[in-house]
């Protein structure tokens, strides 16, 4: 059950929206609740939970990947559908925190720990992305966003309680809209190469 894909369910979610790709990622991943979300919680006050302990404007939150739309965007990932080992994503907006990890991870990707991930660090970084479960332990403000996510699974309810929380920290709201847009084109091409859309 665990590796059961979720491009159909994502074909269909695509289509009745018009098979737009800018209003998916509006309709889908910037608006509403999350499709896995626990209903006795409210998400709007998760997310300023997660803005406080973190510092930043709850605006400045969303979760992302699958349990935000009940299946990965990831082709690595075989688009699979929310499970029992999933993670949760959270993107995290902010310019100051941006640049001012930025400024630290030109010191530390030197660093011979990540001489296997420079050119991935690199690449998020010129898309205006950092992905932090990488480099997290190593920035000044990492200890507190680390301790900060037991708090966060744990307001969640027993369903969530043991799972991984990954943060991406991106420059601005077009960054993250960027970087979703091209998974929603790479999830729409493979799901017209595997013929789902017929189904």
């Amino acid at each position: 059950m665990d590796h059961v894909s979720g491009l159909p369910e994502f074909w269909k979610e695509f289509s009745s929206l018009g098979q737009e790709v800018d209003y998916f990622v509006t309709a889908r991943l910037f608006d509403g609740t999350p499709a896995v979300w626990p209903q006795e919680l409210s998400y709007v006050k998760w997310r300023h939970l997660v803005a406080t302990e973190l510092g930043v404007d709850p605006m400045a939150v969303q979760l992302v990947g699958s349990a935000r739309l009940g299946y990965s965007m990831n082709p690595r990932k075989g688009f699979r559908k929310f499970n029992s080992r999933s993670d949760l994503d959270i993107a995290i907006i902010s310019p100051e925190l941006f640049d001012k990890a930025w400024r630290e991870l030109r010191v530390i990707i030197e660093d011979e720990v990540f001489s296997g991930q420079k050119s991935y660090l690199r690449k998020l970084v010129f898309e205006e992305c950092i992905a932090l479960d990488v480099v997290l332990p190593r920035l000044s403000f990492g200890e507190q966003w680390s301790r900060s996510r037991d708090l966060f699974v744990q307001d969640l309810g027993g369903a969530f309680r043991g799972r991984e929380v990954n943060y991406r920290l991106y420059r601005n709201h077009g960054a993250l809209r960027n970087y979703q847009v091209k998974s929603v084109n790479i999830a729409r091409d493979r799901a017209i190469e595997e013929g789902v859309h017929h189904g």
